[in-house]
């Protein structure tokens, strides 16, 4: 005899008995068999050695437990046989059952449970024996397979009138409390096929039950418009069914598109009504923190269809309720409210959307960089597009040197501005600009979402030639010792070495110069001894802006000494010491602060 088991709902001390001074007849193992046969009763027995000061009630409290968890055991064991004999013989409708529902035995309710207990003072052990009637179990769950049936039929009539007067609020109720019906169907059926009562059970009806739901469902969302509210309140009560009627608190994440991890407008407005609507079931606590569940979900669009997915995930990422659903873009009433978050409406178009210039060429001195600004004209179709992001990159030798986003101003152009801090020195360059998809669609750039968007819809790249001329400069020089001018100038070689390092350029005519650089300097004797000669060099460097005839650099020295063993060494020794100074101050000035 194959035996069973089922439900959620126990009765723990429905027979607690105390010590006994004769041992109950169950203790017995024949006189067990005779009176609770098999073929009748579904029985567990469990005992316990009982520790001095241990509470008997609590003693007897699990090993209650433990013998209705034997039989439950039990009937797990038939399931499993007989899931294995129906697949033998290939019997699909109940092996899905056995399948789909085996695993939720556990929480059954066996009805007509009874405890009895017994301690043995001598062996100071606790026993707990538990017995259900098998007839019981079977005209119980028939019952429930009659009554649950009856209200289904009854149930999707009424949901199905609702659907075509456009009362889909009131039709919801009746399609989730049919849903859980037939999982109330489902489970009693599991339980006579354990019990071997398989001529019992209508598996044909059971199955068109299944679909007659399917259908109620599917017509919720094809048949007339579907509102926001409505969408929610469906999830709602899905969610609901599965996560069962207790009280739980919920922290909020998001309903992204896809992976993105982005709402929209109307995602955004779906997810709180869901929340609102399990609040007002008096089944949902909103926390912001150690929460049971996090509600999130997705959401996408294909091919006219919406897919919506949402989640309860507990705190170890665990989904613990979930309803996905697909159903037609054009049956929802949106309403003002987005379907798609900001700006995502460009996905499909990023390849299409063109970025062009006048000009694809360009030679600009370094000191006119301010002067030239790059603009490029953003279009889709013809037409401007904006408050786009653009991403502009200055390469040099395939590297980047520099890079930025600018975005397109009311009339589709976005403006790079070129400066001296984006361009450290001349040479050639190549401009590209593209559409900063990360900054477009607000999400990191490093994400898979972003990457694969990218590489499913590559941007336009927009590319230009850069070349950067380095500033001209002509020095003119005075450096004289003692009255003559030196054979060899020392300060003119020394400002040119420590500008060329910053990207100047020398020319021999000022007719074509950007700056102009006079140096005078000149030494003179000092004091003399048997052992020593010293010279002082005064000096003024200067440095003039051509286009504008401004001085942007002045820099003087007086009286700079140098010692040797005659004048003229130590007017060279002067000299050195003033080119030293002179370079110091000349670099610091122009890399810091000629910006």
């Amino acid at each position: 005899m194959r035996t069973f088991l089922l439900l959620s709902f126990l009765s723990f001390f429905s027979g607690i008995g105390f010590a006994q001074k004769d041992a109950p007849d169950w203790v017995d193992p024949y006189k067990r068999e005779s009176q609770y046969s098999s073929d009748r009763y579904l029985v567990g027995l469990s005992s316990e050695l009982v520790a001095k000061g241990q509470s008997l009630a609590e003693v007897y409290k699990q090993l209650n437990q433990m013998s209705r968890n034997q039989i439950i055991e039990s009937i797990h064991v038939n399931v499993k046989s007989e899931t294995e004999m129906n697949i033998s013989i290939v019997n699909t409708e109940s092996t899905q059952l056995l399948d789909q529902n085996s695993v939720s035995i556990s929480k059954a309710e066996l009805v007509g449970l009874n405890f009895e207990n017994y301690y043995n003072k001598k062996k100071k052990t606790a026993f707990s024996f538990s017995y259900v009637s098998i007839q019981e179990l079977i005209d119980y769950n028939l019952d429930i397979i009659k009554t649950d049936t009856k209200a289904i039929d009854n149930n999707l009539g009424i949901a199905s009138s609702k659907i075509q007067s456009g009362d889909k609020e009131g039709a919801i109720d009746l399609l989730f409390e049919s849903q859980s019906k037939l999982k109330e169907i489902n489970q009693s059926a599991v339980i006579l096929m354990a019990l071997g009562q398989d001529d019992l059970i209508d598996f044909k009806k059971i199955g068109q039950m299944k679909l007659d739901i399917a259908k109620g469902t599917n017509d919720f969302f094809t048949i007339g418009t579907i509102n926001v509210h409505e969408l929610a309140s469906f999830y709602a009560y899905g969610l609901q069914l599965q996560i069962g009627d207790s009280p739980f608190t919920v922290c909020t994440g998001k309903i992204g598109f896809e992976d993105s991890g982005k709402e929209s407008r109307f995602s955004a407005e779906f997810k709180n009504r869901i929340l609102n609507k399990l609040s007002d079931l008096e089944t949902v606590k909103l926390g912001d923190a150690d929460c049971d569940y996090t509600f999130e979900g997705n959401f996408t669009e294909a091919n006219g269809m919406i897919v919506m997915v949402t989640n309860f995930t507990d705190a170890k990422g665990k989904v613990r309720a979930t309803v996905n659903n697909k159903f037609p873009y054009d049956a929802v009433q949106f309403g003002d409210l987005p379907f798609l978050p900001e700006n995502f409406e460009y996905i499909e178009d990023l390849s299409s959307i063109k970025l062009t210039s006048d000009q694809y060429d360009y030679v600009i001195r370094k000191v006119d960089l301010f002067k030239y600004p790059i603009k490029v004209d953003v279009s889709l179709n013809t037409t401007p597009l904006v408050d786009i992001p653009i991403h502009f990159q200055i390469m040099r030798d395939e590297k980047v040197e520099f890079s930025t986003t600018v975005s397109t101003d009311k009339s589709g152009v976005v403006t790079f501005i070129l400066n001296k801090d984006q361009i450290k020195r001349s040479g050639e360059l190549i401009l590209n600009a593209s559409i900063d998809v990360a900054a477009l669609l607000d999400v990191k750039p490093d994400s898979k979402f972003c990457k694969d968007v990218v590489l499913e819809h590559p941007p336009f790249v927009l590319k230009a030639k850069l070349e950067v001329l380095a500033p001209t400069v002509y020095v003119k020089s005075s450096e004289l010792s003692m009255g003559n001018p030196l054979e060899i100038k020392v300060l003119e070689p020394s400002v040119k070495n420590t500008m060329a390092e910053l990207d100047y350029k020398f020319i021999d005519s000022p007719e074509d110069a950007d700056y102009i650089i006079e140096i005078e300097a000149s030494t003179r004797k000092g004091q003399a001894s048997q052992f020593a000669y010293f010279s002082y060099l005064d000096a003024t460097i200067s440095m003039r802006q051509v286009a504008t005839n401004k001085e942007i650099y002045k820099y003087s020295l007086t009286s700079v000494k140098g010692g040797a063993a005659s004048y003229e060494l130590a007017s060279a020794k002067a000299y050195e010491a003033a080119k030293k100074s002179i370079a110091e101050d000349l670099l610091y000035e122009l890399e810091y602060k000629q910006k």
